[in-house]
């Protein structure tokens, strides 16, 4: 018994490393084209953007661990199938339970890694991103400004420019929300804008010309309104870069417990709820699909690497419907939210579990009505 969970647990560890790689690629993908404008057109040089796209990968790593899981032990499962290895173990008095161990073993192993990118990698991450994109624009004032899109320049300072230059330091139609902590935010409008590059105390200045500034000051029935012919915002990125603490994804699992517990019901809990529920979601759900994917394993047989890659991708695009659907809900209901969020993984972890209990006694993979086939001693 020994040797063979040793035997399983090499016949997976190659397709879930390959999967890893691969999901991680797939979904790194999507910001390829970000990072080349910022690399060719923007000129931000490589070790920062090298710095950006580490500070990335946990949040990837929470959702291509589980998947890979998904894919390593259909693979793994799937190739002892069709060398007709599991029926020699069956032959040998190795029930789908004697199988079941190893998979669990690695299914606990990515739980806790998932776990802990959720604990600790994911806000690491966050924070790494903001004081990357910091740097970045303090070196290249304005790299990160796009047209028609909202950039989020600190905490207090979010840009949407109409227009801007191939250089990004110089925008037309520009839009600036401040928000200073403990005041009034205030919205400027501005014809034309440019970036002024970062000085030795790491400031960012941000001219504006031809505007008006809006503000409606808290508990006074006024609004108003001033014009100015030039303006220059003065931001200081590196202590900007380090605020937000209150945003979830820069919370570890235990500070989005404490402030579930200190906040009262409303829009902001339920936000960090969401989150803390959906960190831990996604650590189980390596329990559920590696549990799952063994009778699905055992019954790919001789169809090929294909169907394990397709299944993998339905089922987690399965999952991820109940992580938007729960998304969707979280200012709507708490309740609600939390089931969508555990729903696919008691589904998950009750199947696998029953189809283990009947393979014990009839070694049946799948009901008959699921076109399941028998194996037999």
């Amino acid at each position: 018994m020994r040797t063979t969970r040793k035997y399983l647990l090499g016949e997976m560890t190659g397709p879930f490393l390959v999967g890893v790689g691969s999901f991680t690629v797939v979904v790194l993908l999507q910001q390829f084209s970000r990072v080349a404008d910022l690399v060719i057109a923007k000129g931000v040089p490589t070790p920062l953007v090298g710095r950006l796209l580490l500070s990335l990968l946990p949040q990837f790593f929470e959702i291509t661990l589980p998947a890979s899981l998904l894919l390593a032990v259909l693979l793994g499962l799937g190739r002892l199938a069709a060398d007709s290895e599991t029926a020699a173990l069956f032959s040998a008095g190795v029930g789908m339970r004697g199988v079941a161990l190893p998979v669990l073993v690695a299914s606990v192993i990515t739980c806790a890694a998932v776990l802990l990118t959720g604990w600790q990698g994911i806000p690491w991450g966050y924070r790494e991103t903001q004081r990357t994109l910091a740097r970045i624009v303090s070196e290249r004032a304005g790299a990160g400004a796009s047209g028609h899109v909202f950039r989020e320049i600190t905490s207090e300072v979010l840009v949407y420019p109409d227009r801007v230059s191939p250089d990004g330091r110089r925008m037309s139609g520009v839009f600036v929300s401040f928000r200073p902590v403990g005041d009034d935010p205030l919205l400027v409008f501005a014809r034309e804008g440019r970036f002024v590059p970062a000085t030795g105390d790491g400031v960012v200045g941000l001219e504006l010309s031809d505007g008006t500034i809006h503000g409606e000051p808290t508990g006074k029935p006024l609004y108003r309104v001033a014009s100015f012919g030039r303006m220059t915002f003065r931001i200081p990125l590196e202590a900007s870069s380090i605020q937000g603490r209150d945003n979830p994804k820069g919370m570890t699992l235990l500070e989005l417990s404490r402030k579930v517990d200190a906040t009262g019901a409303g829009g902001a809990n339920a936000t960090y709820r969401y989150h803390f529920h959906r960190r831990l979601s996604l650590a189980v759900s390596c329990l559920s699909f590696g549990l799952l994917a063994i009778p699905l394993g055992f019954s790919l047989r001789s169809r090929g690497k294909s169907s394990a890659v397709g299944i993998t991708v339905a089922l987690f695009l399965f999952y991820y419907l109940f992580i938007a659907a729960a998304g969707a809900m979280e200012s709507r209901s708490g309740p609600g939210m939390i089931a969508l969020l555990w729903a696919p993984n008691a589904l998950g972890l009750s199947l696998a579990a029953w189809i283990l209990w009947r393979s014990e006694h009839s070694l049946t993979l799948f009901p008959r009505s699921f076109g399941g086939g028998r194996l037999r001693k």
